[in-house]
């Protein structure tokens, strides 16, 4: 059996609502927008490069650390 552990929300959690909740704009440019907030924050907790790629026609979002 697999246990599942409630985490606190982190400020991370609070900036991303922020930013989903303000979002304005086209739809591929409020993704981008999430995307590259979320490779700042993994940056800012792991350290390195992280790279945000995204294929629409492939329905891939990718955040990876270079």
């Amino acid at each position: 059996m697999i246990q599942y552990t409630v985490r606190e929300k982190m400020r991370s959690d609070e900036m991303l609502a922020k930013l989903l909740a303000g979002s304005k704009g086209d739809p591929g440019h409020r993704i981008h927008q999430h995307a590259t907030a979320i490779a700042n924050e993994m940056a800012s907790i792991h350290g390195g490069d992280w790279r945000v790629q995204i294929d629409h026609q492939a329905g891939l979002v990718a955040i990876v650390q270079c």
